[in-house]
Parts: C-alpha cells; structure tokens; sequence
C-alpha cells in the first residue's frame, strides 16, 4: 500500500482559522480580514514579512539575522523591556554608518535605505535623504574630476516640482550649500501617503 502524504493544513499566522486554501501571494484572511504574506513559503504577518524584507535588503551589507537577534538582545537590556523591529533596524543603521564611516559612497546608499524605512514606516525621511546626497556630492568633491553636477528626475514620473529641476546645473559647493535635491516640495508618494518621496538626483556635469 502506498502511504499519501497530504499537506499540512495552513493557518492563518494572525487568527489561527484554518484557511480554505493555501496563499501563494498577499491574501486578506477570510477569518480575521487581516493581510497575509508568503515569505520562503511560509505565511507570515505584515509585520514578520517586513522584518525578513529589510533582513534581506541589509544582507547586501553584510547584515545577518544573528546581527538582529544580537542587536535585540542589547536593546532589551538597555530599555529593560523588549524593543521594536523598528527600534532594532534603526541600531542596525546606525552600526552600518560607523562600520562604513570612511566609505562616501556606501553610506550614500545606507542612508538611502534609511529614507526609504523611514517614509515605509510614516516618519520623516527627509534627513536621512538629504545625506544620502550630502555623501554623493562629497564624493565627488573628494575625486576631484568634476566642478558641477546637474539634477536629473524620472521626468514624467516625477511630480510638477521636480520636474523643474530637471537638468539645473552646481558647482558641487553650491550644490552643498543649497541641497536643492532632494527637493522639499516634491509630491510624488513612494510609501507614506502622507509625504511625498524625492527621487531626484545628481550626476556628474562635464
């Protein structure tokens, strides 16, 4: 006789209510009405799936879930109760910008990710993406090849107020003192309805 194996049964990672069919992508429970994920074939909570997203964005620097999981550790000893993801990303950003103090243009991309986890969340990221270009134009002054910069937006894709932006020439002093990217009237939403989300940047002006 040959034994069937079914397969298990799926819950959902909220309720518990056994779901009629397995999710392959974000689904509302049927139960509960909350939103589920598939992460690695498993169903996660919104929550969980953000945590292994961002996991895996700051892989690309070399973060580990270990890193996580010490880092909580440290956080739950110095709040003496147990810290946020949030709290917990936030310390592992900050590990990231002193481990990479010295490189311009990797913190230029860690700040970027800040941004971007900042505006996911619903808090103002316009600091973190202010620096994110700060580094870029510091890079550039560091190499010393170039004198100016000239803004470039995702033309139609770009709300009215980038697009006036589009192809402004700096010298890179001016460029530093004015920081006319990223530009503080833009529109254009990424996560936080709220708040748009410049995506201007500059590039080399010969």
């Amino acid at each position: 006789m040959v034994e069937v194996c079914n397969e298990p049964e799926a819950t959902c990672p909220y309720c518990n209510k056994i779901l009629e069919q397995i999710p392959q992508r974000k689904k509302q429970c049927s139960f509960c009405k909350k939103y589920i994920y598939v992460r690695n074939r498993k169903l996660v909570t919104e929550d969980d799936a953000k945590k292994f997203d961002w996991l895996k964005r700051l892989g690309e620097y070399g973060v580990v879930e270990q890193d996580f999981e010490v880092t909580k550790a440290q956080l739950s000893e110095k709040f003496k109760e147990e810290p946020s993801d949030q709290d917990i990303f936030w310390s592992l950003f900050h590990q990231l910008i002193k481990k990479n103090r010295n490189d311009l243009q990797t913190l230029k991309m860690i700040y970027y990710e800040m941004a971007l986890f900042l505006n996911e969340s619903g808090k103002d990221y316009f600091t973190a993406l202010q620096l994110s270009h700060k580094m870029d134009l510091m890079y550039y002054k560091k190499r010393g090849i170039i004198n100016k910069v000239k803004i470039i937006t995702c033309g139609t894709g770009s709300c009215e107020q980038c697009q006036l932006l589009q192809d402004k020439i700096y010298s890179i002093e001016e460029a530093l003192e004015k920081m006319p990217v990223p530009n503080k009237n833009c529109t254009k939403i990424m996560f936080d309805k709220n708040r748009g989300f410049c995506k201007c940047c500059y590039v080399a002006s010969f």
